[in-house]
């Protein structure tokens, strides 16, 4: 008890404090061992499984072996070290999947080409050796003919090699005909429809109503009608547009999908400076637009009252609509009754949010003053908005070696020859006995034709613990970056904050900060990381176990098992929220992450009311900020493209769309930095309050305005007041802060 109740005193501040810059000592150096010892590990691990050295537990893996397609002999084209005896080749040596009509593959040397149409036969390798003793087709023909009939033999067709599979030309047209028809067909409905809603393209006849003829005036694709029976609303943009194959096929050179990459190859300048410089440009500004006397409050109360007349709205609505069930004949009284409890619900609600309002209106006040702080905090640092950029880079670089470990992990497991056929219930998984690679093929191959192969991999238990070992890595590691991030963060704007003179503030402050939480504080990082770590991959274990058992007909296993998940789901964000305000406590103090979240639990107990304010405050401040800079930056690309590019682009609303999406990522990291800010001036606020008399105290602007109301209880507590005789502490506010 005596622990706690130290816990749970006001701060208080340490001997000779001068801010986060003071000196400090490394702190949780055994999780930094820890982490450094997991990434050897992982690395042990990736060196076996690529060949570089023997473990009897892992087996060395070939990554093609994922990729590269599957004879119907269960073997790995290009892989599997095995001889055809009817045809003297090696498996090896024929990296390329071509299937035959029957469903089965065969391996091959190359996909053939146009040059190669008609000019031999692939078939099953039992077969294929009386064919190759010919030398002409014609010849070939006369031999593979009784097995084209079985669908043992196929002639050489136009291919498109795809990862390994010879994918025929043709089917890949029939496909895009068959999606561009689609295409025409529901623009025929928007643009020309008779009363029946039946579309008919120009030019079509009644014997062929589906087909497109080509009209008189080639100028539009549909006909203009003053005809009462014929609605037209096709817009001017459609008319003269007719979607064909070659739009849609990948492999045309004059497809949808190379128009599109030409045009973000064009435009790939505006692309790139909208995307990211406009962008955080736009942050900036809008940093500035919120430090405009009254426009943050206006925007926050505006919102808050919006929110309550749209609950209000919605109970006004239901009422109304529950009497007018009551008399329309149409509706029972039990629907008109539930009505009118779903108004009372709505009307509750918002009641409940004015309530809540009152009780936080000075409080919110205060949290517009700390988001106003924070403003100026991140534009005194302009640099500490890139580092975001730096850990996605810290990020991709541990991806690499560790997707590459992954894949030679999971191409270790063992082949399982699978196929689908067709039925009159759809396509279905035929059940097979066999437990070689040979007896599973040889009854897939057996099952009819259309029935199609393919493989899938099982791994044994030692595998699968180590697949979950580089999971709980993944995640350990990338959460290190998110905690390292927060705390350089949390470290600069504090540094900022405990500063008099503002002045001295700048891009070089946040490297020297970034230095010492470098040197000093990782060890926290990777602590409050491993937590998070450690429940996500408890997540996996329950997710697997529900998976295993989601045919099951035990409903209370099912039910326990997403019992458990929820809690673990609340536990992860409860943890993020703690390791977050944690963090901020070692960059203002220096503590180590146990003794950091013990002092900010307590420290959000006493202040509860002033985080949720500040939640409120910040939410509206940081999704009105993303959707200010992903508005101003999409429309200003749009101006610039349309004006610089026309007619150089096929289409201006992808390279548009693009700046879109790079704008929402930038709006984000933007915001992790803004919202870490936040939180990190609250507590900086609460520290100075609680740390410090009134002359002593670093608050500025608002923050000061708002302390100096409480100047008559500056020698008081200003949120936990104990009694006599070491008793329980009791909760008491103070008038205007609490």
């Amino acid at each position: 008890m005596g622990g706690e109740d130290e816990d749970n005193e006001k701060l208080k501040a340490p001997a000779d404090f001068k801010g986060p810059g003071s000196e400090r000592g490394c702190t949780d150096i055994l999780c930094s061992i820890l982490l450094i010892a997991c990434w050897g590990a992982m690395t042990f691990v990736g060196l076996c499984v690529m060949g570089y050295m023997e473990n009897d537990m892992l087996k060395e893996g070939v990554p093609s072996r994922l990729t590269n397609g599957m004879d119907y002999q269960g073997k790995i084209c290009g892989v599997d070290d095995y001889n055809i005896t009817s045809t003297s080749e090696n498996i090896k040596d024929l990296p390329k999947a071509y299937y035959l009509p029957s469903g089965a593959p065969v391996c091959v040397k190359k996909c053939p080409t146009l040059e190669d149409e008609y000019k031999g036969y692939y078939c099953k390798y039992d077969k294929q050796a009386a064919v190759n003793k010919k030398s002409d087709f014609a010849a070939m023909t006369a031999v593979a003919s009784p097995y084209m009939a079985t669908f043992e033999c196929a002639p050489w067709v136009e291919t498109v090699d795809a990862w390994g599979y010879c994918v025929p030309k043709a089917a890949i047209e029939a496909l895009a005909a068959k999606a561009a028809d689609k295409m025409n067909e529901e623009i025929l409905k928007d643009c020309l429809t008779t009363t029946e809603n039946t579309a008919f393209p120009v030019g079509s006849s009644a014997d062929h109503p589906n087909k497109y003829i080509a009209p008189e005036d080639e100028s539009k694709f549909w006909k203009d009608t003053d005809e009462t029976t014929l609605g037209n609303n096709c817009t001017a943009q459609r008319k003269g547009v007719v979607v064909t194959a070659d739009y849609m096929d990948p492999t045309s050179e004059d497809n949808f999908f190379t128009r599109a990459q030409a045009d973000m190859l064009t435009a790939q300048w505006v692309i790139i400076i909208c995307g990211c410089g406009v962008a955080m440009v736009s942050g900036f500004l809008y940093l500035r637009l919120l430090q405009i006397p009254g426009l943050l409050a206006t925007v926050c109360w505006g919102l808050i009252a919006v929110i309550e007349l749209l609950f209000l709205g919605l109970a006004y609505y239901a009422y109304n609509t529950s009497e007018t069930w009551k008399n329309d004949g149409a509706h029972s009284q039990s629907e008109a009754d539930l009505m009118l409890y779903v108004g009372y619900g709505f009307a509750g609600i918002g009641g409940i949010w004015a309530i809540i309002i009152c009780c936080l209106r000075k409080r919110i006040m205060l949290a517009i003053g700390i988001v106003k702080e924070a403003c100026k905090a991140v534009g005194a640092m302009p640099v500490i908005t890139f580092y975001p950029v730096m850990q996605v880079i810290s990020v991709v670089v541990f991806l690499l070696f560790w997707c590459t470990y992954v894949f030679y992990l999971a191409s270790s497991g063992e082949v399982v020859v699978e196929c689908v056929c067709p039925s009159s219930i759809g396509m279905t998984t035929p059940s097979f006995t066999g437990s070689t690679e040979e007896e599973q093929s040889s009854s897939c191959d057996n099952a009819g034709p259309g029935c199609f192969m393919y493989k899938s991999f099982t791994y044994d238990n030692d595998t699968k613990l180590v697949f979950l070992y580089m999971l709980f890595s993944w995640f350990w590691t990338s959460q290190f970056v998110i905690a390292a991030g927060q705390l350089v963060v949390a470290m600069s704007i504090s540094t900022w904050y405990f500063t008099k003179d503002k002045k001295t503030i700048g891009n070089g402050t946040f490297f020297s900060t970034m230095k010492k939480a470098m040197w000093y504080h990782l060890g926290t990082a990777a602590f409050g990381s491993l937590i998070i770590a450690i429940i996500k991959t408890i997540r996996v274990i329950i997710t697997y176990l529900q998976n295993k058992f989601k045919n099951s007909k035990n409903q209370a296993i099912k039910i326990l098992l997403c019992a458990i998940q929820c809690y673990m789901w609340c536990l992860e964000k409860c943890m993020k929220f703690l390791n977050k305000n944690a963090y901020i406590q070692t960059a203002i103090f220096g503590y180590s992450f146990c003794k950091a979240a013990r002092k900010a639990f307590f420290l959000i107990l006493r202040n509860v009311l002033r985080i949720s304010a500040v939640a409120i405050v910040s939410s509206f401040v940081l999704i009105i900020g993303k959707l200010f800079i992903m508005t101003a930056t999409t429309l200003l690309a749009y101006m610039a493209m349309e004006k610089q590019l026309e007619g150089q682009v096929n289409y201006l609303w992808i390279p548009t769309l693009l700046v879109c999406f790079i704008s929402y990522f930038t709006a984000e990291m933007f915001n992790e930095v803004f919202g870490m800010a936040i939180s990190t001036i609250l507590q900086c606020f609460v520290a100075d309050e609680e740390m410090f008399e009134v002359a002593e105290r670093f608050a500025e602007g608002d923050l000061a305005k708002m302390i100096g109301k409480t100047n008559a209880m500056a020698k008081k507590d200003a949120t936990i007041h104990p009694e006599k005789d070491g008793e329980k502490y009791e909760e008491k506010e103070t008038p205007e802060l609490a």
